[in-house]
């Protein structure tokens, strides 16, 4: 009779899968996503692209996997679901948001805290204090606009109007309600 020796982690492995893959730790085990994680994924990107526009749930990380990493995890799979979903469900409670025209609106801040009002950071503000909407402050591929940079489908997403600085500082704020500072690439998203 042969004896099969196996390393001690592969034997707890191979006994039970769950507890081994915690007892290894985050980012030793590869697993590939569920069917029914990408069932929920597929649902959730194609209904966001339809309603705010294809280039609103960014690159399809089941179909073309991860900038410069390949292939996708489950928990990877499983976090963009969640962010999927709540660009369909936006957080209860926040109104939306109302565009403001007053003169004191057109005006631009200079202060390197949160400027935006209702507590957006600084971060959030891509483009400074330059609420332009012309081709010069105008991500040409995205189509990203204003002070802080929002896409015109998350615009629509959100019901904002980024044609005044009003309208850009509550779209801002809206955004920053249910996304976080995560929402802007200055701020670690």
């Amino acid at each position: 009779m042969k004896r099969l020796i196996l390393p001690a982690g592969a034997a707890l492995a191979a006994v039970t899968p769950g507890i081994a893959a915690a007892a290894v730790g985050r980012g030793a085990v590869n697993h590939s996503p569920t069917a029914a994680h990408v069932r929920a994924y597929e649902r959730a990107y194609h209904e966001v692209a339809k309603r705010y526009g294809r280039r609103t749930p960014g690159r399809n990380i089941v179909e073309d996997g991860t900038a410069g990493r390949g292939p996708v995890t489950d928990a990877e799979v499983v976090a963009s679901t969640t962010v999927l979903d709540r660009m369909l469900a936006p957080a209860p409670g926040v109104a939306a948001p109302v565009s403001s025209t007053t003169p004191a609106a057109t005006t631009s801040s200079t202060s390197p805290v949160a400027t935006g009002g209702g507590g957006v950071p600084a971060c959030a503000s891509e483009s400074g204090t330059n609420y332009s909407t012309g081709p010069s402050n105008t991500n040409s591929s995205s189509g990203a606009t204003g002070r802080y940079q929002i896409t015109p489908g998350t615009a629509a997403a959100y019901g904002c109007n980024l044609s005044t600085p009003g309208g850009q500082d509550a779209c801002a704020q809206t955004i920053y309600a249910h996304q976080g500072a995560s929402a802007w690439v200055g701020c670690g998203g």
